[in-house]
């Protein structure tokens, strides 16, 4: 990778902040769709999700170079690096996107807690129903 310009260490940081935060909006709209969505509206949030961390990957392999070339192992140290070169703006943008990952990283929890919620309520539904005998070949599983 070649020498990074100030503004090349702050584009990129900006990407990246940009990235967490639509994958933010997104990983919010799809905990909310659990809450009382149907089967293919939760599906279709999940994918879109699922969609945008793909299409983000090159965005944060570039933020890896620019750790690797600052030689920091975390934002944390590249915002410290970054200030002690005077590169505020960018040390700024270190900084957010290290809380915009903090967030991010919370959120997944949770949704992610939610999701293994509802996984196993409608586990113990499926077996409930298949205990009293309303299984039709593997129909209710399908439909569930």
């Amino acid at each position: 990778m070649t020498a990074l310009t100030d503004g090349d260490v702050a584009a990129i940081l900006h990407r990246g902040l940009d990235c967490i935060g639509e994958l933010n909006t997104r990983l919010q709209h799809l905990d909310q769709t659990m809450l009382g969505g149907q089967p293919q509206e939760i599906a279709d949030a999940a994918g879109a999700v699922d969609g945008l961390l793909t299409m983000s990957a090159p965005v944060f392999k570039l933020i890896s170079d620019v750790m690797q070339q600052l030689g920091a192992q975390n934002l944390q140290s590249a915002a410290l690096y970054l200030r002690a070169a005077a590169q505020e703006d960018a040390a700024g943008v270190a900084d957010e996107l290290r809380l915009a990952l903090k967030r991010f990283a919370n959120r997944s929890v949770a949704a992610n807690r939610r999701a293994q919620h509802i996984n196993r309520g409608l586990n113990t539904a499926l077996r409930s129903l298949q205990a009293i005998g309303v299984q039709e070949s593997g129909r209710l599983i399908a439909e569930a």
